[in-house]
């Protein structure tokens, strides 16, 4: 069971790190539902959508953006998502990361997902920014 559950976790993980969103959408459920942190999207629709618009934003202020993200199991979710963002203004690279806790349904399909920031993090982006605006978009 938790095989299956890290392997559903890993396909929607390696499908955004790629920016295939027909690949991430495949692995939602109907009805799943992204608590984002500052909102609560319901459905694959406007889950993608919102993945896609962050996508694009990011392609829009940085020069280079790889994505990578590591799954591991979580007692209380199913699993745990670590997305690391490698980001480039000019000469300069900063890694950003975050977590999203997915719950995946009996249908093999992830249910919820809970975005996670991690202490600091987009404190350290902002101010990354913020040094290199004039080399950068």
């Amino acid at each position: 069971m938790i095989e299956d559950i890290l392997a559903t976790a890993r396909r929607l993980a390696e499908a955004l790190d790629a920016e295939d969103y027909s690949a991430a959408r495949a692995t939602l459920a109907e009805g799943c539902v992204y608590h984002t942190g500052t909102t609560t999207l319901v459905g694959r629709e406007a889950i993608i959508g919102s993945y896609r618009a962050n996508g694009e934003a990011a392609h829009g202020r940085f020069d280079e953006i790889h994505y990578a993200s590591r799954v591991d199991p979580s007692e209380t979710s199913g699993a745990v998502i670590t997305y690391t963002d490698r980001v480039r203004c000019g000469g300069e690279w900063h890694e950003f990361r975050c977590r999203q806790h997915v719950r995946i349904g009996a249908t093999g399909l992830v249910e919820e997902i809970r975005h996670e920031e991690l202490p600091g993090e987009r404190e350290r982006l902002q101010e990354f920014e913020h040094r290199r605006t004039t080399g950068c978009g």
